[in-house]
């Protein structure tokens, strides 16, 4: 595992530092396991939905949002190898500064790209029902195409600090070599810098996104409440709020975890170590959960059981797309009737 500027911990704590040693153990495994575990899943299954979705199907807009969200788990996936083998080396880091630099940048381009392609698909989705002339008449593959562009651009800019903060760092008392992140710079304010950026990370990538998330799908509740009927399947809306939860579920306490230590809220080395660990692996364990969704919400479950998961993935970015659009057609007709009636 690695260790972050969120806790001070490090990937293997030596015993010596009052984490208890069957407690290292029980994490060091635990990582291996779930680490090994999303890396199959997430490279097999974002690799089929960018293969599904980039090379198989006509380009429309929520199949580019989709495979945007499944090309930064995919990246993020195939990194997963030198995590595994830091944990299996009991936290030694033999791959260098580069990749240590690299690997976490990666981490966190992963958490704004998938946090803002929810946020556009959100946003896109509260258009679509708010504003159903307009979205007809500019929503294009063209347009979603350079909106995702700029989105890595910015995504990759907010995460480029952290290939800064980390380095890697030489224990000679043990001959091992740890990527570690680098906020001290021999002066006292260290605690205040890594307050600082976990608060900011905290709001960046969490708070404020989910929060106009929240209010995308509200809009959209109340809307649908007062013409007490959604036209089109509702299966497309299970899909993206179920991919929303889960990002929720998963990454809510890897961000929230670690604020514990600025409230004066008593906790064991021990206790804190197990888990920000395990929080970790389930934030992670989200790169791999897309695909799944996207098969088991997909139609029916039993047909995907039958049938290719390959033709399962294509029919369900096929249905979310033309819903969207047959939406966009009802309600830009009705719109239209009631101009006409005026």
């Amino acid at each position: 595992m690695y260790a972050t500027e969120i806790n001070t911990t490090e990937p293997f704590t030596p015993p010596d530092t009052g984490v208890d040693e069957k407690a290292l153990h029980f994490i060091q495994l635990t990582s291996i396991v779930s680490f090994s575990l999303t890396f199959i899943l997430g490279t097999l299954g974002n690799g089929l939905v960018i293969w599904i979705a980039g090379f198989k199907m006509k380009r429309m807009v929520n199949t580019i949002w989709f495979l945007n969200l499944s090309l930064a788990d995919f990246i993020f996936n195939i990194f997963f190898p030198f995590q595994i083998t830091e944990w299996a080396m009991s936290g030694h880091w033999p791959f260098g500064e580069i990749m240590c630099k690299a690997v976490f940048c990666l981490l966190y381009l992963n958490i704004y790209v998938s946090i803002s392609f929810l946020l556009i698909i959100s946003v896109d989705r509260c258009i679509s029902v708010l504003h159903p002339v307009w979205s007809k008449n500019h929503r294009t593959p063209r347009l979603a195409t350079i909106v995702s562009a700029v989105t890595w651009m910015f995504c990759f800019v907010l995460s480029s600090p952290y290939y800064l903060y980390y380095e890697v760092v030489k224990d000679s008392s043990i001959n091992v070599e740890q990527c570690l992140p680098m906020f001290i710079d021999g002066d006292h304010d260290d605690n205040w810098r890594r307050k600082t950026m976990l608060i900011i990370q905290f709001f960046s990538m969490f708070v404020i996104p989910f929060s106009i998330i929240l209010v995308c799908y509200a809009l959209i509740l109340i809307r649908i409440r007062k013409r007490k009927s959604l036209s089109g399947s509702k299966r497309p809306f299970k899909i993206i709020a179920s991919i929303i939860l889960c990002f929720f579920f998963c990454w809510f306490p890897f961000h929230f975890w670690p604020l514990l230590q600025f409230m004066n809220v008593g906790l064991s080395l021990t206790l804190d170590f197990i888990m920000f660990h395990l929080f970790c692996c389930l934030a992670f364990f989200n790169s791999c959960l897309n695909p799944m969704l996207y098969v088991f919400l997909g139609r029916d479950f039993k047909e995907s059981l039958i049938k290719s998961i390959p033709f399962v993935l294509e029919r369900t970015f096929k249905q979310m797309d033309s819903d969207t659009e047959e939406q966009g057609d009802r309600r830009s007709s009705g719109t239209n009737v009631s101009t006409t009636c005026l």
